[in-house]
């Protein structure tokens, strides 16, 4: 397990004075990049290699979101790789360790070079992340039964998300990717993917659980073609690109 503590921050506020869901990601991103960092595995060991780890799926749940000023732990750990693929797990508690957020990611290991997976993940890497079992296998030990047991029909979302069908959902204003939505790999960041469907969402909702399946990437001056669809508690985002193949589809549920 690798973890660091913060104090939230201003900047990391939404409209009611707590985290908003971009800056929780923002948080398990510099986790898992610290821990890399602080490993030797970081940056340039990756520019060495021409790899990259990208992730391709969250899922998260908001028991309660980091309050403005608020000390937090962010804590992380790897809990499976098979050929390409990297599961990791992650919390943010108080510093007295109330779980206010927990997580389950996907990644890809991938080389930048030829933009295809890269099997052969060094035995360093594995080394320094080695495998610890995943938070859905240890709600008891983090104290979160009772809260599984409430929302036990959200608790762990399983399955692939379901598209809904394009008809059924309201085209919103096609967004070109700039600078600022990238990162070191020169694609646009998971947290920005965030952050660019929650855009179109104009209502405030305070999301409760949030799932993503990253498809595509997307690099500068590219144009991406939103799509939404609201039911009740949950709302649907789906960005395209444009040949209306699917770069991003997240569920944001909010009751």
């Amino acid at each position: 397990m690798y973890s660091f503590t913060s104090r939230v921050r201003y900047s990391e506020l939404a409209a009611d004075k707590k985290a908003s869901l971009v800056a929780i990601i923002n948080y398990f991103q510099d986790c898992c990049t610290f821990e890399s960092e602080d490993g030797d595995i970081g940056l340039s060991w990756l520019a060495q290699h021409g790899t990259s780890w990208m992730l391709t799926g969250w899922q998260i749940h908001v028991v309660r979101r980091p309050r403005y000023c608020e000390e937090i732990r962010i804590t992380t750990w790897a809990c499976g790789f098979k050929y390409f693929i990297g599961k990791r797990s992650f919390t943010i508690t108080t510093l007295d360790g109330e779980v206010l957020v927990y997580a389950m990611s996907d990644w890809a290991y991938v080389n930048i070079e030829k933009g295809s997976p890269e099997k052969n993940v060094p035995d360093k890497e594995l080394e320094v992340y080695g495998i610890t079992t995943p938070i859905e296998e240890r709600f008891d030990e983090f104290g979160l039964t009772d809260y599984v047991m409430k929302h036990k029909d959200k608790a762990v979302l399983k399955g692939k998300l379901v598209l809904p069908p394009l008809e059924q959902m309201t085209a919103e204003a096609p967004i070109t990717i700039t600078a600022d939505n990238l990162d070191t790999n020169h694609h646009v960041n998971n947290a920005q993917y965030v952050a660019l469907a929650k855009s179109v969402i104009t209502e405030e909702i305070n999301v409760r659980h949030f799932r993503a399946e990253i498809k595509r990437q997307s690099v500068l001056g590219d144009t991406i073609y939103p799509y939404i669809l609201r039911e009740d508690g949950k709302i649907t985002v789906l960005l395209n690109d444009e040949e209306g193949n699917p770069k991003l589809v997240s569920e944001f549920y909010y009751k």
